[in-house]
């Protein structure tokens, strides 16, 4: 209940689509696979410009980074509480593919690509 009265546009679906982020292990061999405690959800709002993160307070914090597909420098960075905020993405260019890369306190990273509609 909280979440949706937190981020409204997220009820009615409007012009709000979710970013599929996936977890990157690191080093290790890893032969099972489970989805962190920390694992945000991403939604990107074309209509406020803005990327959404929904999180559950399982890490007190995200850094986030948000650069081209070709990732070379990312053009946001930037830390969010545990619980979420929105990150305004109003000055990226239109009609080209970004990529958001996602680290919670523990150091587990998620990764996901959007399209700047």
């Amino acid at each position: 209940m909280l979440m949706i009265l937190a981020f409204p546009a997220l009820a009615d679906g409007g012009s709000t689509n979710q970013i599929y982020i996936e977890h990157r292990h690191h080093g290790g061999n890893h032969s099972e696979h489970f989805i962190p405690a920390d694992m945000p959800e991403v939604y990107y709002d074309s209509d406020a410009q803005e990327i959404i993160l929904v999180a559950n307070g399982f890490s007190s914090y995200y850094y986030v980074e948000i650069g081209p597909s070709s990732w070379v420098t990312p053009v946001i960075s930037t830390q969010v509480d545990g619980y979420g905020d929105t990150i305004d993405v109003s000055a990226l260019v239109s009609d080209y593919y970004y990529t958001i890369r996602i680290t919670s306190e523990f150091g587990n990273q998620f990764e996901g690509e959007f399209l700047i509609e």
